[in-house]
């Protein structure tokens, strides 16, 4: 079985917010080690939360909040990085 996964990026003022959501619970150690592979890369550190949805969901959101996230470019890169090293080629905005 391969693993379906979507991702969708939230913007509000004061956070960005990545949600991907997956269907083999084994993905996501895929996540856990880009996530931190990115954060020792670039110095940034996000909330990360991991739930089970309804049957064969998974999902992690990583939020990024503060002013040191929001005010500078470093958190689209991250976004943008995990986005590609996790071969998710679509995003939706929401």
């Amino acid at each position: 079985m391969s693993c379906k996964k979507t991702a969708v990026v939230r913007m509000e003022e004061g956070y960005m917010r990545l949600t991907i959501e997956y269907n083999d619970p084994t993905y996501k150690s895929e996540i856990c080690k880009s996530v931190a592979d990115l954060e020792k890369k670039l110095d940034i550190y996000p909330e990360i939360l991991y739930k089970k949805g309804n049957k064969d969901t998974w999902f992690c959101s990583i939020e990024f909040s503060g002013d040191e996230y929001i005010c500078s470019r470093t958190c689209g890169d991250f976004i943008e990085e995990l986005l590609h090293t996790l071969n998710i080629e679509k995003c939706e905005s929401d």
